[in-house]
């Protein structure tokens, strides 16, 4: 299978230093949570210990799965993660920053995806935060179908 990162222009296998980074995006996608919260040193601290449990879960439940920074225009847009197996390619995460929404850098990323999966005739899972209706909807207009609901996650499939 392909590195997802030579073969796009829109991402770039995640560095060390690129930590600060992925943490401020993961931050974005918490904003609503946190907004009632009074101590923004508080907001911090519980924003690391949600990153840090989300890594650890993603690599228990994901083992070896792969990170890109998502560019646009050469600068870092947000990141996506992916795990690979012969049969499916799971997004694991893809998170873009506000500014970088609604640009249809997330729809590009989903279509790369899909000639990826078809190359390999790879099955194409996402999941989304139920709470993420515009997400649902995007990748319900790109082709994903609906699948599995759980209390917090839509969970979606698109088939080669």
């Amino acid at each position: 299978m392909s590195d997802v990162s030579s073969r796009f222009d829109c991402l770039r296998a995640a560095r060390e230093d690129d930590e600060a980074f992925l943490f401020e995006v993961f931050c974005t996608a918490w904003e609503q949570e946190v907004s009632a919260m009074p101590d923004p040193l508080m907001v911090r601290h519980f924003l690391r210990i949600q990153y840090t449990a989300q890594d650890t879960r993603f690599q228990g439940r994901f083992p070896g799965f792969e990170r890109y920074i998502v560019t646009n225009e050469g600068a870092d847009a947000g990141r996506m993660y992916l795990h690979r197996t012969p049969s499916m390619l799971r997004a694991v995460d893809m998170t873009l920053l506000p500014e970088y929404q609604s640009r249809g850098i997330g729809s590009q990323l989903v279509r790369d995806l899909f000639d990826e999966a078809r190359e390999y005739a790879q099955l194409v899972s996402i999941r989304v935060a139920r709470r993420n209706v515009r997400a649902s909807s995007l990748y319900a207009a790109l082709g994903f179908r609906l699948v599995a609901t759980d209390d917090l996650d839509n969970h979606y499939e698109w088939k080669p």
